[in-house]
């Protein structure tokens, strides 16, 4: 369950106090959110002045579907929704700025921490990030406000 907008406002404006540079980390979270409450929760954080960064972790439609095809039996009960088609513009078109994306795979390869059976998709191109289309593709964002 997420919060409902009013106490999550309260809660968020609470949290940030006077600071001005708040930086909000939901890696593993949006995930399980349907879009509707991750479109909601994007506006309750862009409505804090003091917030003025957000990192998340984000997958594609395809992804989810591949981890829902692969996992279905351990997810029934934490089902996988969020997987914007539209990638980062989801966020951008909230009003938020992407500033840093960084693709899973690639992080992976570049540390060394790819299994020897992902290795050469390392160095496949990486798809848009506004259109990851139907490439399974995962990502940390670093969002800003403009």
């Amino acid at each position: 369950m997420i919060w409902p907008t009013s106490a999550r406002l309260a809660m968020l404006k609470e949290a940030a106090g006077p600071s001005t540079d708040v930086l909000v980390v939901t890696e593993g979270l949006l995930l399980y959110l349907d879009e509707a409450q991750v479109r909601s929760l994007a506006m309750d954080l862009g409505a804090q002045t003091g917030i003025r960064w957000w990192i998340l972790d984000l997958a594609s439609p395809a992804l989810l579907e591949m981890m829902k095809k692969s996992m279905g039996a351990q997810l029934a009960n934490a089902p996988m929704k969020f997987g914007p088609a539209n990638g980062v513009a989801f966020f951008e078109d909230l009003g938020w700025r992407a500033t840093h994306v960084q693709s899973v795979l690639r992080a992976a390869s570049r540390f060394r921490r790819l299994p020897w059976t992902l290795k050469l998709f390392g160095f496949l191109p990486e798809p848009n990030p506004r259109n990851p289309g139907r490439t399974p593709w995962s990502a940390v964002v670093q969002l800003g406000r403009p």
